[in-house]
């Protein structure tokens, strides 16, 4: 399952990322670091891809 989450930064504001976990909802995890160009569709295609594999797959909207 993936989906678009907001977590709150160290100063008070929130980071939108792409979290996308595999089918049993755990497993270990790791950070995804986009491109120049941003969080797009090929980048949540990696983190799909991640959770495909039995990772949960974080990609913050930097």
């Amino acid at each position: 399952m993936a989906s678009m989450i907001s977590y709150p930064r160290p100063d008070g504001q929130t980071v939108n990322a792409y979290l996308a976990e595999p089918e049993g909802g755990s497993g270990p995890g790791v950070v995804v670091i986009q491109e120049w160009w941003g969080l797009n569709d090929q980048i949540r295609g990696v983190a799909d891809r991640l959770a495909a594999a039995g990772y949960v797959a974080l990609v913050p909207d930097l």
